[in-house]
């Protein structure tokens, strides 16, 4: 339905957006949190008959990635959402309660990179039937290459460290322009998404394990190959 197709690129989009605190300011961080809010509630409602079908019909290896990652994706941008609201500052009607504020905080970092992640793998799960619709070849090697540059700055970012609370402190490059910033993020889910499409597939044909491990392993070699080259930025 072109309505679903509509609100997978909206919410693709926001997700970049909340993901480039650099780009937009905090009020405006804000806004469109609560607009992710209502299209993820909107996305739900049309593919409310996934839930009905959990508990039937047999479960092979994709249906068991593909539940996992929904289900991890769900509870994250829940905790991601209440935490969100627990530090607004344009919608303060809870955040003056000392003790959630200081859960937000923890919260909201860690649940936030974790819905980025998720988010990513889930829209690679579905990958194959979005590029047979769009008629694109996907993974081709500027594809592999572009997420080998993601990988780069996913590792030179320390995203591995938000996502463990290993650092409640986010680093953020404000002397950097907008549309690198906004590059940046693309590339980063562009190589997650990569590692969702590859992980269905070898898990869809285990058999034909083959190519997509060498497109995974192709984008690690871009990844170090680029560290080696250029270092770790955000570690200087």
């Amino acid at each position: 339905m072109q309505i679903r197709r509509i609100i997978d690129i909206l919410m693709t989009i926001a997700l970049i957006l909340l993901m480039s605190l650099q780009v937009t300011d905090n009020e405006l961080h804000e806004y469109i949190g609560i607009a992710m809010i209502i299209l993820v509630i909107i996305h739900q409602y049309l593919n409310r008959h996934w839930f009905m079908t959990i508990l039937k019909g047999r479960y092979g290896a994709v249906r068991i990635l593909s539940l996992t990652i929904n289900i991890a994706l769900i509870s994250a941008f829940i905790i991601s959402a209440l935490s969100g609201i627990v530090l607004s500052e344009t919608f303060s009607f809870i955040n003056n309660i000392e003790d959630l504020t200081e859960w937000g905080r923890v919260a909201h970092v860690c649940s936030s990179y974790w819905s980025f992640i998720l988010m990513g793998l889930h829209i690679g799960m579905h990958w194959g039937m979005i590029a047979g619709k769009i008629k694109s070849k996907w993974p081709g090697i500027l594809a592999v290459i572009f997420s080998g540059y993601g990988m780069y700055r996913f590792v030179s970012a320390n995203i591995v460290d938000y996502l463990f609370l290993n650092s409640l402190f986010v680093f953020l490059d404000y002397d950097k322009s907008s549309a690198l910033v906004l590059i940046e993020n693309i590339a980063m889910l562009s190589f997650v998404i990569l590692l969702g499409y590859q992980l269905c597939r070898i898990a869809a044909r285990p058999k034909e394990w083959l190519k997509p491990s060498a497109n995974i392993i192709i984008t690690c070699v871009i990844c170090f190959i680029l560290i080696l080259i250029f270092g770790r930025p955000e570690t200087v």
